[in-house]
């Protein structure tokens, strides 16, 4: 049988004979075998399971005790120690059961542990508490930690005052501060404002002196290296970052047989002759493996006969691979159809969809999951599947007992794909709640317009999954009602107050005809004024990157000047400054969700572009209408690209599948099937007779996309393949990978070439340069770099780009690369230089996809912020004249004025009658 603890408000537990480590939460495992000699029946499980270990498990944790020395020496020289490293490498298990113990043996140490989750202010104040007025009761703690976190999150509380303080109370010991799980300020705290606050509060607790004093207090965070772009995106924490972090590493070997063999030692527990070896076999070059073999030692334990661990054991529960899924599996199939349905509602909520990182846990409210579900959240946790609690403001919680449940159970990863569009949906929802809330409900906050539809939508569909946004969305309908009743009131006024005007107007026509003189010289001095305003308001919408806007009343103020026959230099500023220093060319709207992919035609008139709403859509990009929807895909697509004739379009998808379309009927040709996770990336052979694609599943597969057959599968990626792309005479295959990793193929045989290292996070895109001598990489490590293919060795690294590089892309003439990135941008780079030429702003969300026309003249960029962004690249001759420059703009963004549905009506028709198109 196995249980989870949780002591109240103000948690604690003990170190050693004097020590407490303050609001430590430890899920501790206890089981009986399930079968045993009657003489061993109360031998204790030394293995923990998917749980970490504690600060009283440091007797049975092994492995580990180079890196806790190095852990140890560091709390002498820093006082800021980030420990990164890969989901399920044991970061927690090292700090809480090799670091704390060994100081506590040192002596003078007071210890504290908290995880950030959604409100790090509190989960810090609740930390500090104990430590900084130890004499209030349990209750009074609880007051005391709300007023805390207040203080220093509104800053009227230093938190040098408050170590202060807990230095005055243990004058002569010093403080470790665990922020354990370190990137739950990434999935669980929505509110950037607040992140970066807390981060700007534990960055000014740092001593900044050469040396240490003796009482300084010690912060140490834990945190998964998948998020390391997250935190160097904020560039104080970023300078604080550098070189201050130590990396924990896979295990050796020799580190994963001491953790096998070494806990079973001490209880007289043997295993029987080669079954170690053959466990290390299993789980040794698999990243994150920690949690996975703890588990299958705790399952072999516990079927375990007298005091031998045996092979068949090892089998019967599935090895390491299998014991986690066979046990989530096991208990799933006991239950009925519909609890089957309850669970997977239940755990869908219990996982955040990644963007660009893995998915992670989520901590779950009892509200969003219903009351009727909770005594199935019971038997979940019972059967160690999920781990319930409480938080700040006692609410009960619960979440998954380990992210490697979320990885390796395939029934929760199948739910995930099913329902990963809808759950990044509502991610986003509960943010617009949160600020909602944040507002004290305020109206301005509610659901407007496509996004209330598309909610009400929702809420029809999935009402089980929506149980705490509900009366969010139900408020929103009700304003929304309340401002039609309002709007339609207004009209009827307006009609009345239109019937008494112009009754009046005849009198007033009497009257205007002596005063007519002078009000058309006002009349033509406020118009004259107002181009003026419009000028100025043109540059201010430029400056904020809106460019289509600032093109609109930039025409509107040269239109004014036009039918008065007079000039302004501010108005003819903002017409040169739009059409000359801008390069937004058109907005293409119509996608509901974010844009993964763009990909021009060969002969530069049609654009396709893959989204997260699963759809496909052709675009003319002359006009910049819609031609058509492709719809097909059951999940997000991830990838277009158009065959060298033009007739065909490959297309891969989050479903696990490739779609052949016919462009000229915009019907389904065939769908490829044999990739068994996500394919992130396809691209055709310059000879159109190949079709590669790379997958989640590790590999990249080679099609005949006439036949549909597979050519071959290569393997060699320990990784995601992210990226795939063809050497310009087709003999050659780069591929990037979440490995951190390019590796070069030969399309003849297969056979891998070269592996280019050099990157320290995955590869999302490759590109090759026209005359196919220079490879171009973008990377979750935010950097672009450049590679001689000839020698493999890196030319240059081109750095700017604030977080993950999405996409990369040469021009035609091979003189320009454009990249596409996380922080909003799109660079232009000078390849011969290395410089930056122009930083393209405009989009308001991440850029996953850039690409050049064929011809040269236009950049598409797709990004999360749902929309295409069409670019203009010629550098064009400056023309003074005001007509000229009126014409010219108009000819411009004609086809935005005219296509983009959230374009005025009076706006349209703007350039009606002007220029020559």
């Amino acid at each position: 049988m196995s249980y989870t603890e949780f002591q109240g408000e103000v948690k604690g537990a003990q170190v050693g004979n004097n020590n407490i480590i303050y609001n430590y939460f430890y899920y501790k495992e206890e089981s009986k075998p399930t079968s045993v000699d009657v003489a061993d029946e109360n031998l204790p499980c030394p293995y923990r399971g998917l749980f970490h270990f504690g600060p009283n498990d440091a007797d049975i944790f092994f492995g580990r005790e180079i890196f806790i020395e190095e852990l140890y020496s560091a709390t002498k020289t820093q006082n800021f120690i980030p420990v990164l490293g890969a989901s399920g490498s044991g970061k927690s298990s090292v700090v809480l059961a090799g670091l704390v113990p060994k100081l506590q043996t040192a002596g003078h140490w007071q210890f504290t542990h908290f995880r950030p989750g959604a409100d790090p202010f509190h989960a810090l104040a609740v930390a500090l508490v104990p430590l900084y007025t130890p004499n209030l009761d349990a209750t009074d703690q609880i007051a005391q930690a709300r007023k805390l976190a207040g203080y220093l999150q509104d800053g009227s509380m230093l938190i040098s005052d408050v170590f202060a303080k807990i230095r005055q109370n243990n004058p002569n010991e010093r403080v470790l501060l665990i922020a354990d799980q370190f990137e739950e300020i990434y999935t669980l705290c929505n509110n950037q404002e607040t992140r970066h606050k807390f981060l700007d509060c534990l960055l000014a607790s740092l001593e900044t002196s050469t040396s240490l004093s003796a009482s300084a207090t010690v912060w140490v965070t834990t945190m998964r290296a998948d998020f390391l772009g997250n935190a160097l995106s904020y560039r104080p924490f970023a300078d604080v970052l550098q070189n201050a972090d130590l990396k924990l590493g896979p295990m050796n070997r020799e580190e994963l047989t001491q953790v096998i063999e070494k806990p079973a030692q001490k209880l007289g527990v043997t295993f029987a002759s080669g079954l170690v070896e053959r466990i290390l076999e299993d789980v040794e070059n698999q990243p994150g493996n920690l949690p996975l073999l703890e588990f299958a030692l705790t399952e072999l334990w516990n079927k375990r006969t007298g005091k031998q661990l045996t092979h068949n054991i090892y089998e019967e529960i599935g090895q390491v691979e299998g014991a986690l899924a066979r046990h989530a599996d096991e208990k799933y199939g006991n239950l009925t159809e519909e609890e089957k349905e309850q669970v997977r509602r239940i755990f869908i909520q219990l996982v955040r969809p990644g963007e660009g990182t893995e998915d992670t846990r989520r901590v779950a409210m009892k509200a969003e999951l219903g009351e009727q579900s909770w005594d199935l959240v019971k038997q979940l946790a019972d059967a160690r599947l999920v781990v319930t609690s409480r938080n700040a403001t006692s609410q009960e919680t619960v979440e998954v007992v380990h992210e490697a449940l979320i990885r390796n159970w395939g029934e929760l990863r199948e739910w995930m794909n099913k329902d990963r569009v809808f759950r990044a949906w509502q991610e986003r929802l509960r943010s617009a709640k949160g600020q909602w809330e944040a507002t004290q409900r305020d109206s301005g906050s509610l659901l407007r317009g496509a996004a209330l539809a598309e909610a009400e939508e929702k809420l029809k569909e999935r009402p089980g999954d929506l149980i705490d946004e509900k009366e969010f969305i139900e408020e929103s309908i009700q304003e929304n009602n309340r401002l039609k009743q309002v709007e339609a009131a207004r009209r009827k006024r307006e009609i009345r107050t239109a019937w008494g005007i112009a009754a009046g107007s005849l009198v007033a026509v009497v009257i205007s005809s002596g005063l007519g003189l002078t009000a058309w010289n006002q009349k033509n001095q406020s118009e004259l004024n107002q181009a003026e305003s419009l000028g100025r308001y043109s540059l201010s919408l430029f400056n904020e990157s809106k460019e289509l806007e600032a093109f609109i009343q930039a025409i509107k103020a040269g239109k004014i000047l036009q039918s008065q026959h007079k000039t302004n230099p501010e108005v003819l500023n903002a017409l040169q400054t739009v059409r000359f220093q801008g390069r937004g060319r058109n907005r293409l709207e119509g996608h509901r969700e974010g844009v993964w992919s763009v990909s021009f035609s060969p002969d530069s008139k049609t654009l396709a572009s893959g989204s997260e709403d699963n759809t496909i859509k052709l675009w003319n990009l002359e006009t910049g209408k819609e031609i058509r929807t492709l719809k097909g895909h059951s999940n997000f697509v991830l990838s277009v690209s158009f065959s060298p004739d033009g007739k065909t379009l490959a297309s891969g998808s989050e479903d696990n599948t490739i779609k052949l379309w016919n462009l000229e009927t915009g019907k389904e040709i065939r769908t490829l099937n044999g990739h068994s996770n996500s394919v992130y990336s396809v691209s055709f052979s310059p000879d159109g007779k190949t079709l590669a694609s790379g997958s989640y599943d590790d590999t990249i597969k080679l099609w005949n996309p006439e036949t549909g057959n597979q050519i071959r599968t290569l393997n060699g990626h320990s990784n995601s393949v992210l990226s795939v792309s063809f050497s310009p005479d087709g003999k050659t295959l780069a591929s990037g990978s979440a490995d951190n990793t390019i590796k070069l193929w030969n399309l003849e045989t297969g056979n891998q070439i070269r592996t280019l290292h050099g990157h320290s996070q995955g590869v999302i895109s490759v590109s090759f340069s026209p005359d196919g001598k220079t490879l171009a990489s973008g990377s979750y490590d935010n950097t672009i770099k450049l590679w001689n293919l000839k020698t493999g060795n890196q030319i240059r690294t081109l750095q700017g780009h604030s977080n993950y590089v999405y996409s990369v892309s040469f021009s035609p003439d091979g003189e320009t690369l454009a990249s596409g990135s996380a922080d909003k941008t799109i660079k232009l780079w000078n390849l011969e230089t290395g410089n930056q030429i122009r930083n393209l702003q405009g989009h308001s969300n991440s850029v996953y996809s850039v690409s050049f026309s064929p011809d040269g003249k236009i950049l598409a960029s797709g990004s999360a912020d749902n929309t295409i962004k069409l670019w203009n690249l010629p550098e064009l001759e400056s023309k003074l004249e005001l007509d000229s420059l009126i014409q010219d703009n108009c000819d411009f963004v004609r086809g935005y004025l005219q296509n983009n549905p959230n374009v005025s009506e009076s706006d349209r028709h703007l350039c009606d009658g002007i220029g020559s198109k």
